[in-house]
């Protein structure tokens, strides 16, 4: 006995050894091969940049290849399959079953008195040792039924909730495309002209210090020229790290290579500010019907309803009805094919002793999805709010930074043509240049500001400029879409509200 304890023990032992599983971490040549196929498939299927981009291409290449704009996407293919799967879920039950039996002794059996408990018939059998079995069975099941229902009308609404995810990051590669291609361009314009004017004026500050170290001028005239010279001069290195770093984030928004040398198309003159003509009510509305977060909430309570009605049925009745055709070899039936048709209900008392709460529970769900919605809708509408003040400080911005401009240009302009030349004259002349590149720099940063600021007013809204499927259309075709309608978005052609439809009077309901 005690051997077939021990056999039995190694053998549980040596199967439970099996079926452990430790940790196996990815190895280092399969991580550096991963990595090497991703930087490979990142900028694979893209049209090569041929041509200087325009803000419309920038914002084409970012909604077809950015790769969170393709997650959301791929994320709406998905509940797209799904939806598949639970409308499939409420096909009745068909299947097919079939197999071989086989005994190694005869299936017989005797009878007994239940009186005399004395044998009544000998052993006998009636069926073979070896048989084969199949049948064809429909299953069909209405509660199941009701809950896939309402189940597929969930996944239909999370596959709208899918949509407006994917509106929202739309919205917000607007946002970004906006500020990082005005600054990229404002740098690819402006950097070439800083590199020589900041060398001239570290020289003249230098020239400055030697001549106040030697007393040929005031001191206080030479101290005051140092400051202003060198609050310019870190003006201009601010700025030039800021110009800096736009480049390669538009490239990452547009998904290209960091490294790679694609250039802007620069307008022959800087375009005017856009001035947006909607008043802050107007924006409100626009942000409470058009924002995807709050489209978003709405299809929630609605997935929370269904989700009341699916609990309701879990408290019904069942009712299940199996039909099925059957085959049996076996040599001693009368009948070795036939037909079988039933039906049965059933009752979960539990589910109805629960029902109440769950009902409960699923309406606390509703009241939460509003509240939600409520909450972000307030959050919307401050957010709208901030941003309209936002783009009306950086359009007062532009407009300041212009008037400077124009200031340090004509001041530029009069001492360079100032015919006298000597030390202190050609110290104001550099003094001058670097503070015009400044106020120039600072104007074309002050319009990048407020395209910016309209990029936050367009998302705070949720105005989406893409519509209709933009994977198989090409970049110019997006392009050009794109262009038309932020054109009349700047023109102040904003998208306008459904009219409200009058409500029924009470005589037209009454007949």
């Amino acid at each position: 006995m005690s051997f077939y304890k021990t056999v039995s023990l190694a053998l549980i032992a040596s199967t439970l050894s099996s079926c452990s599983i430790t940790p196996q971490p990815i190895d280092a040549q399969s991580r550096l091969n991963t990595m090497l196929s991703d930087q490979t498939e990142i900028y694979s299927h893209q049209e090569p940049i041929t041509q200087p981009l325009t803000f419309y291409d920038a914002l084409a290449r970012a909604l077809k290849y950015n790769f969170d704009h393709r997650l959301t996407m791929m994320e709406k293919v998905l509940q797209d399959s799904q939806l598949e799967v639970a409308t499939l879920n409420m096909l009745p039950r068909l299947a097919v079953d079939a197999g071989y039996m086989g005994r190694q002794s005869e299936l017989a059996s005797s009878s007994t008195n239940v009186t005399t408990r004395v044998q009544s018939l000998v052993p006998s059998t009636s069926q073979d040792t070896n048989r084969g079995v199949a049948d064809l069975a429909f299953t069909w099941n209405l509660l199941d039924f009701g809950t896939s229902y309402f189940q597929a009308k969930q996944q239909a609404d999370r596959i709208l909730i899918a949509q407006e995810r994917r509106r929202k990051v739309i919205n917000n590669l607007v946002k970004e495309v906006l500020s990082a291609y005005w600054s990229t361009n404002i740098a690819e314009r402006l950097l070439p002209q800083l590199i020589p004017v900041l060398a001239q004026a570290e020289e003249a500050l230098k020239l400055s210090k030697a001549i106040g170290e030697d007393r040929l001028q005031p001191v206080v005239g030479v101290l005051e020229y140092q400051r202003s010279l060198l609050r310019v001069i870190a003006q201009l290195k601010k700025l030039r790290a800021d110009l800096n770093s736009a480049k390669p984030k538009l490239a990452g928004l547009i998904n290209v290579p960091m490294n790679s040398n694609f250039t802007l198309a620069h307008p022959e003159q800087t375009p005017e500010a856009p001035v947006l003509k909607s008043t802050p009510a107007e924006l409100e509305s626009m942000g409470l019907f058009f924002r995807p977060e709050l489209r978003e909430e709405l299809y929630q309570e609605r997935i929370s309803r269904n989700e009341v009605w699916k609990e309701l049925l879990k408290a019904m009745p069942g009712l299940t009805i199996p039909l099925s055709a059957n085959w049996d070899s076996n040599s001693f039936l009368v009948h070795t094919t036939w037909l079988e048709a039933s039906a049965r209900t059933t009752f979960n008392l539990v589910n109805l002793v629960s029902a109440p709460k769950t009902w409960k529970t699923a309406q606390t769900q509703i009241e939460v999805a509003k509240t939600r919605r409520k909450a972000l809708s307030i959050a919307a509408v401050v957010q709208i709010n901030i941003g309209y003040q936002q783009y009306l400080k950086a359009l007062d911005g532009y407009q300041s930074a212009s008037e400077l401009s124009n200031i340090d240009q004509s001041l530029f302009k009069a001492i360079s043509n100032n015919t006298e030349v000597d030390a202190g004259s050609e110290l104001d002349r550099i003094h001058a240049a670097t503070s015009a590149l400044a106020s120039q720099l600072e104007k074309e940063q002050s319009l990048a500001d407020v395209y910016t600021a309209l990029g936050n007013i367009y998302a705070s809204i949720g105005l989406d400029p893409a519509s209709g499927i933009i994977e198989h259309v090409t970049v110019r075709t997006l392009s050009v879409q794109l262009e038309k309608t932020l054109n009349r978005w700047y023109a102040g052609d904003l998208p306008k509200l459904p009219e409200i439809s009058t409500p029924p009077t009470q005589e037209a309901i009454t007949e």
